[in-house]
């Protein structure tokens, strides 16, 4: 083979991988983290999984990445000349992100000290785009996932079994008939400060007082239990209390 040829063949490979640059471009979705929290009504259990601190949405503007997690954000350049568009080094350690069908990928380089067999799947999500507006200042989509798990777990109209009353969890994170309480947040485990112990927490909250009362969730069938959590003044950490009220799907 002359050398003009054997050039344009190396140019034709380096070229070649460019035509899935446009189809890249969007906002994509960590699947491990929001449908499995979506369909086990989870949150706790799956912020363990160590990509999800550094890349719980990724962002691909041309050759230009950026990875929200609940720790860190992080900025790459891909790398369409190789089937490795980028590699995370970060919490977890050394993984790669690569491009099968119409999924990116993330799975661990080997021989790392915390092994993770997972392979990671991201799907392209336009309708998480919404989530990368509006950013915090820290964990810049730390609100924004706080609103989306509001909004897709626990709203809803719930009857309350003791007092009869209907209790509301309206999407945008206001709380009717709920005793003095007003509005509601659920913990989103972002940050690196878990005092409950890796349990469901949401956050009731009275706008006038200031009076804040947090809770375990957990759903069982059409039932949202809430069990109040109360400080242990040895340890610091919370511990599950006796106050326990169960409240039945009427409709979400």
């Amino acid at each position: 083979m002359n050398c003009n040829s054997k050039q344009k063949k190396e140019r034709v490979e380096l070229q070649t991988p460019k035509s899935n640059v446009s189809e890249l471009n969007g906002v994509w979705g960590l699947n491990n983290y929001f449908d499995n929290i979506l369909a086990d009504k989870q949150i706790a259990k799956y912020r363990l999984q160590p990509p999800t601190w550094f890349a719980i949405l990724l962002e691909i503007k041309n050759d230009s990445l950026k990875s929200y997690g609940s720790i860190i954000e992080l900025n790459y350049k891909l790398n369409y000349n190789s089937d490795t568009l980028a590699v995370f080094n970060s919490f977890g350690g050394k993984y790669a992100l690569f491009k099968e069908k119409d999924k990116l990928l993330l799975t661990q380089f080997p021989n790392q000290e915390r092994i993770d067999s997972t392979k990671y799947v991201f799907g392209k999500r336009n309708d998480l785009k919404s989530l990368l507006e509006n950013q915090d200042r820290v964990h810049k989509i730390s609100s924004s996932i706080t609103n989306y798990f509001n909004e897709n777990l626990i709203a809803g109209t719930y009857a309350n079994l003791k007092s009869s009353t209907n209790v509301i969890f309206e999407k945008n994170g206001k709380l009717k008939n709920f005793k003095d309480f007003d509005k509601y947040e659920v913990r989103n485990y972002f940050g690196t400060s878990h005092p409950h112990k890796n349990m469901d927490v949401v956050t009731l909250v009275n706008s006038m007082s200031k009076e804040r009362k947090q809770f375990n969730w957990k759903f069982e069938n059409e039932e949202l239990i809430l069990t109040e959590f109360v400080r242990d003044n040895k340890t610091d950490y919370f511990l599950l209390g006796n106050n326990k009220i169960v409240l039945k799907l009427k409709n979400h």
